[in-house]
């Protein structure tokens, strides 16, 4: 393990080595701050936003399946409630890796360009260096190129909550006459 973990360093240091400037063509690498593009860049805060939108319609139906068991039997209500705040959490984290997988698409596409167009060797994240020339950051430039893009996220989610059987309480029922 540990042998294996110094080859990496080795080859990563010996990558980074090779990665000089070029004073007539910029860098030969490109590294962005991941970080920065997730909190400055405008699809990042449409997705959360748009994350911000799903979490109120999935809370929404929450509440909704809370006020349409809350005078069922205790047993039958915690289990309707519990099945429905899986189903919930689990169309949150749909909607959240959703939204992520677009903003990280555009970043990777825009970096590609970016390298394409100064013919550099690689893109690379700022948070898996070790050291690098402040030359090296491409961050602002990348953010630039994205907010001149606009993303398209999937429709809100639809929330349908569980009905009870019958949507009958035992007060509503009618009284059967005994005769």
């Amino acid at each position: 393990m540990k042998q294996g973990f110094s080859v990496f360093l080795l080859l990563l240091c010996l990558a980074l080595a090779g990665c000089e400037f070029d004073k007539q063509s910029g860098p030969l690498m490109g590294i962005v701050d991941v970080e920065r593009v997730m909190r400055e860049s405008v699809p990042a805060q449409a997705a959360r936003k748009h994350l911000e939108e799903a979490r109120a319609v999935l809370q929404k139906g929450m509440d909704d399946l809370e006020k349409e068991w809350k005078d069922a039997p205790e047993t039958e209500r915690r289990k309707a409630i519990a099945e429905g705040l899986t189903a919930l959490n689990r169309q949150m984290a749909a909607e959240e890796n959703s939204a992520n997988a677009l903003v990280m698409k555009l970043l990777q596409e825009e970096c590609e360009k970016w390298r394409a167009t100064k013919k550099a060797v690689a893109v690379t994240s700022k948070q898996n260096l070790l050291a690098s020339d402040a030359g090296a950051d491409i961050t602002a430039e990348i953010v630039a190129a994205m907010n001149a893009r606009v993303l398209e996220f999937k429709p809100l989610p639809a929330v349908q909550v569980k009905k009870r059987e019958g949507g009958e309480t035992p007060k509503d029922k009618p009284k059967e006459e005994t005769k």
